[in-house]
């Protein structure tokens, strides 16, 4: 079996020299641990605004909110995309495939049907096409 990670690499060179600092780890594992010790507390208020009927509705929802995403985890995100793609990926120059990347990234927020122009191989063109 080959070696792991990137043999361009000098051994001892870090493949990330601009990376996180340890100082900035030890900060954020400190940090997460002081946050982890008040959790309870924390679910605790949760639920007392939650059941707290003086509360105004839009802050009970959203500390029941919290308190399901934190219970259950945040519900999955199902996102349908139309792409019409008049050329076939493999045939496509390297350009091409950028902006397709580009326009599928920003198609997450749209809902209007993605179109990627081109020109069809006109003997590959499908049946009943006007070319």
């Amino acid at each position: 079996m080959g070696k792991m990670g990137n043999p361009h690499w000098l051994p001892g060179v870090s493949g990330n020299p601009g990376g996180r600092s340890r100082e900035l780890a030890q900060q954020q594992s400190a940090a997460r641990l002081e946050a982890a010790s008040h959790s309870i507390e924390g679910i605790a208020y949760l639920v007392k605004v939650m059941r707290n009927e003086a509360e105004a509705t839009q802050y009970r929802l959203k500390a029941a909110t919290e308190l399901l995403n934190r219970g259950l985890g945040t519900p999955q995100m199902q996102v349908d995309i139309d792409v019409i793609v008049s050329r076939k990926i493999n045939e496509m120059s390297l350009d091409e495939l950028r902006q397709l990347e580009e326009r599928l990234a920003g198609s997450l927020t749209s809902t209007v049907p993605l179109l990627i122009e081109g020109q069809l191989d006109p003997i590959k063109q499908p049946e009943g096409s006007d070319g």
